[in-house]
């Protein structure tokens, strides 16, 4: 049976590999859309900017505190454990980088709301100006701001969380080894209130929305399709494909809200179900550039011969290192050889 030690090592693990290669992702994609995207897209690229960098946050802030949430059946309060770098710096740097962390997941699934419905209307030749999307992110951000400036004072010392948590699950390993203990003792406050309601009940909502929106795309390409060129056919079938990936995303944060629905009504129990409520979080923030990094040809090609030239020219400084390598051995051997005859011979003449 895995106890709590290894069970914190391997979801560290977890969220170091896929925040880390998310982090690293997003960051691509953000240098791409700004000194790459070409003027065809230039619009759509201040949404890819608002991915990029939100998605950035999350796979950083999610290294960051590491979270194990302990939501339980007929109790008004919920503990959480920080195991990330936050640990070191106390308690309100882990409440602080958890409601900033929780923020970002809400906003990216506005976002992808917004992404798709300015797609849509794209279609009928609406006009749009950077302003007015720049407007558009920021209203849809206001929700998750809010969240972010509220939910973190909340929280609670280890002292005053640990009676109930030993009284809740009384086999759990609490030591200050496993991490960084807190948690909410007020769960009807109204920030909390807001702040669990923003995180669970709109995902449903955005993402049945997602998939109406979705269908209207589909329906109103599959209509103008005899009257498309081969090219426009081309891009409008690549457009599908990242809309049928990218329709699929916020199932993780549709998992994660029913997950701790499911932890807190008591149809779940167990430490996994604890630690994996954000641990499958990250996986949208890290596959959403992917998205991008595939199907957006502008930045594909780049990416790809950026990587290619930098793979030949470690190879060709590679050759070059085992070519100088070669000679300096032969140089060596060569003289090794030079002064062994010059000691025979100096030998020899001796005799």
């Amino acid at each position: 049976m895995i106890n709590d030690t290894e069970l914190v090592s391997d979801f560290r693990i977890l969220h170091s590999v896929f925040g880390g290669t998310g982090l690293i992702l997003n960051v691509i994609l953000l240098l791409l859309a700004i000194f790459v995207t070409p003027k065809a897209i230039r619009l759509y690229s201040i949404l890819i900017i608002n991915f990029a960098i939100t998605d950035a946050f999350a796979c950083l802030l999610d290294i960051f505190i590491e979270i194990r949430v302990l939501p339980y059946p007929d109790e008004d309060s919920m503990a959480h454990i920080m195991n990330g770098v936050c640990k070191y710096f106390g308690l309100t740097t882990c409440a602080v980088g958890f409601s900033l962390y929780l923020h970002t997941l809400t906003h990216s699934i506005w976002s992808l709301l917004i992404s798709f419905a300015y797609r849509y209307l794209i279609l009928f030749n609406t006009s749009f100006k950077r302003k007015s999307i720049i407007l558009v992110i920021l209203a849809f951000y206001f929700p998750s701001f809010l969240q972010a400036v509220t939910y973190w004072s909340n929280f609670v010392e280890r002292y005053e969380i640990l009676p109930i948590v030993q009284r809740v699950h009384p086999t759990y390993d609490f030591s200050e080894s496993v991490g960084l203990l807190t948690g909410i003792t007020d769960l009807y406050s109204p920030s909390v209130i807001y702040g669990m309601f923003h995180t669970t009940f709109p995902v449903t909502p955005i993402y049945i929305a997602i998939f109406i929106v979705r269908w209207k795309i589909i329906r109103v390409l599959m209509k103008n399709q005899d009257s498309m060129s081969k090219e426009t056919k081309a891009m409008h079938s690549q457009l599908l494909k990242v809309l049928t990936l990218q329709a699929i995303l916020p199932a993780t944060s549709f998992g994660t809200s029913y997950l701790f629905m499911g932890l807190k009504l008591g149809l779940l129990t167990g430490q996994i179900y604890e630690h994996l409520v954000f641990s499958i979080a990250i996986f949208m923030p890290m596959i959403s550039p992917i998205t991008y990094l595939v199907f957006v040809k502008p930045y594909r090609l780049f990416f790809i011969r950026y990587t290619l030239s930098k793979l030949f020219f470690n190879l060709s400084s590679f050759r070059k290192f085992c070519k100088r390598c070669c000679k300096t051995v032969k140089q060596e051997k060569t003289q090794t050889k030079m002064y062994s005859n010059q000691d025979h011979s100096s030998s020899a003449n001796r005799k």
